[in-house]
């Protein structure tokens, strides 16, 4: 209820894509940087180091973003 109060809604979709990589300090920066720099609006992201690994969660606005998403980090 509190939340709402505030302007926040739940979402009827969702568009994520998760991203795998070695866990070394400024790669996390990278990525979003590389983002940043198409102009995307980014809804969230997480990412859980797991040993020396970490799982990024990219969500964003829409299907065509999250290929977008896709292209620009495989690209990098």
């Amino acid at each position: 209820m509190a939340a709402a109060l505030v302007g926040f809604n739940v979402t009827q979709t969702l568009h994520c894509v998760r991203v795998m990589a070695i866990n070394r300090p400024g790669t996390a920066a990278a990525l979003t940087g590389k983002l940043a720099e198409t102009g995307m609006n980014l809804r969230g992201f997480s990412a859980p180091a797991i040993g020396t690994q970490f799982v990024a969660y990219v969500a964003v606005d829409s299907k065509a973003d999250a290929n977008k998403t896709t292209e620009v980090l495989e690209a990098a």
